[in-house]
């Protein structure tokens, strides 16, 4: 298996070729595709496959999927299907990007929403004083638009 043949089928728009590498990509852990694979997540316009890549990117685990996961996430193509993208920032190591996802809570998508808050859960005991009360700012400013219940939780974790 080799990454410029799965570069090739994505470009081609054969997605389904591609997604049987993806999962070998994704049983095995195989880092020698990390580039091709954040390549395509960043361009790619396809969600399913968007959403695909970033749970392998997840998988393989490799901090290098943290700055490109959250570019895309920021990115207005993908307003209402951020969840998955944010779940896939579980696995690694998120907290410097901490306010970008406490931003998604309560004035994104319920997925993406619950995902942040839960993102922001898992980190909250590592914060800094000071990323809390970033966060903090965050919420309270979400609050002044939205009456979420997501927000208020959040704001609970961080007292």
């Amino acid at each position: 298996m080799d990454a410029q043949r799965l570069d090739r089928l994505i470009t081609e728009g054969k997605f389904e070729e591609a997604m049987q590498i993806i999962q070998v990509v994704s049983e095995t852990k195989d880092t020698s595709f990390l580039k091709i694979l954040i390549k395509h997540l960043r361009l790619t316009e396809n969600k399913i496959l968007r959403n695909d890549i970033a749970l392998i990117l997840s998988d393989i685990g490799n901090h290098a999927a943290v700055e490109p996961l959250i570019e895309v996430l920021n990115h207005p193509k993908t307003k209402g299907s951020r969840g998955t993208l944010l779940y896939a920032l579980e696995n690694l190591d998120y907290i410097s990007h901490i306010e970008t996802i406490t931003a998604f809570i309560g004035v994104d998508s319920l997925e993406a929403s619950m995902q942040s808050l839960l993102l922001l859960e898992n980190a909250v005991d590592r914060l800094s004083d000071n990323e809390k009360e970033r966060c903090r700012t965050i919420i309270e400013s979400n609050l002044k638009n939205n009456d979420n219940e997501h927000l208020e939780e959040a704001l609970e974790l961080l007292k």
